[in-house]
């Protein structure tokens, strides 16, 4: 137990010290100066995104030879709606932030209704002991936490998508001249978000998770209607993913795809900064090459032609889909594409580590 108190007091110094990614009058990150950009990972946490352990956090440091700013985990509601305490002081002990994903879901079954966890339940107040206990926790062990809640809301992959929620429907929920799929979501995360506030947290940073792509792409289907609003969030993030496996029959490149639908991010605010959550391609692919992808990544990033990011946030990870196809999006999927991955990461643009930032140094 003491230890544990001693790594929280240690990261609570430093969040408030001046080399502070954190803002000085609470715990919320703060966007990086001029053009410095933030690198956050998802460092193989396995298929249910919370195999939180320090082996692996090491191997993807190692991998790149720097440590990540932040790690990504979900918290899958199938598990309860509990502060995840035991990833948060894994992750908080290696010196990065926690990232947590609230994943309000019954399984990891895709494309199918959720129907436990709905955000009519969540609006309705069915689940406020748990998150109100979640709240507590996080203000009692008081460690800066970055948290996003039920990721990109304007696909069709996950059971809290506007297109299982009212879809297209305005008269059904709330206000009438609004539709009632992404209304329902919108007013879900300002419930979690209201709840927080109602305990004092003062150490959260609300990051808004949407895909570059809608599906459908439908008006009421907007990533900007599932917002909740300037004074709910903090961050604005995205994924944009290429083929994630060698059998889909397309290879878009990263720019390519960001140049054809970023205004659809930019239009969500022009307050907050954008983060890119998730990034990612896979290997092996016959139509395109891995480490050429990642290299118009990067090089897409760091020119801010299009999006000014100041985070990104690559997704380290494999996996075998039904169809047998492998998806092999990690770094080292090749010799070749970890060389590229790592030409970039020594770019003085990239900050890593909270501990590692400064004003005076990196800015």
């Amino acid at each position: 137990m003491k230890s544990i108190h001693l790594t929280v007091l240690l990261f609570l110094m430093a969040c408030n010290g001046s080399n502070s990614t954190f803002s000085s009058n609470s715990s919320k990150l703060e966007a990086p100066k001029k053009d410095k950009i933030y690198f956050g990972a998802f460092p193989d946490f396995g298929g249910s995104e919370d195999t939180v352990t320090t082996k692996r956090l090491k191997s993807f440091e190692n991998l790149i030879g720097k440590k990540p700013i932040w790690a990504y985990f979900s918290q899958n509601w199938y598990n309860g709606i509990v502060y995840p305490k035991e990833a948060i002081d894994t992750i908080s002990k290696q010196g990065l932030i926690p990232f947590v994903r609230l994943m309000p879901r019954s399984s990891e079954e895709q494309y199918v209704k959720e129907e436990k966890f709905t955000m009519s339940h969540i609006i309705n107040g069915k689940f406020d002991k748990e998150l109100h206990q979640w709240a507590k926790e996080t203000k009692h062990y008081n460690i800066p936490l970055l948290i996003d809640f039920a990721v990109e809301p304007n696909g069709n992959w996950f059971g809290w998508s506007g297109i299982f929620n009212g879809k297209d429907s305005k008269d059904a929920y709330g206000n009438k001249n609004y539709y009632d799929g992404a209304e329902r979501y919108r007013d879900a995360y300002r419930h979690i978000i209201d709840i927080f506030r109602a305990e004092e947290v003062k150490n959260v940073t609300w990051f808004f998770h949407a895909d570059i792509y809608s599906n459908p792409d439908k008006k009421w289907n907007r990533a900007k209607l599932y917002y909740p609003g300037d004074n709910y969030i903090d961050w604005i993030g995205v994924s944009l993913y290429g083929a994630q496996n060698p059998t889909e029959n397309y290879w878009d490149r990263f720019s390519q795809i960001l140049e054809e639908r970023y205004k659809s991010i930019q239009e969500i605010s022009t307050q907050k900064p954008i983060a890119l959550l998730e990034f990612g391609v896979t290997d092996n692919h016959p139509l395109g090459s891995k480490s050429e992808w990642l290299k118009d990544a990067f090089e897409t990033i760091l020119s801010a032609q299009y999006i000014k990011f100041k985070a990104i946030s690559y997704w380290h990870e494999n996996w075998e889909e039904e169809s047998g196809a492998f998806a092999s999006l990690r770094i080292d999927s090749s010799e070749k594409s970890l060389a590229t991955f790592n030409t970039y990461m020594q770019k003085k643009e990239f900050v890593f580590s909270y501990n590692n930032h400064s004003n005076k140094k990196n800015q």
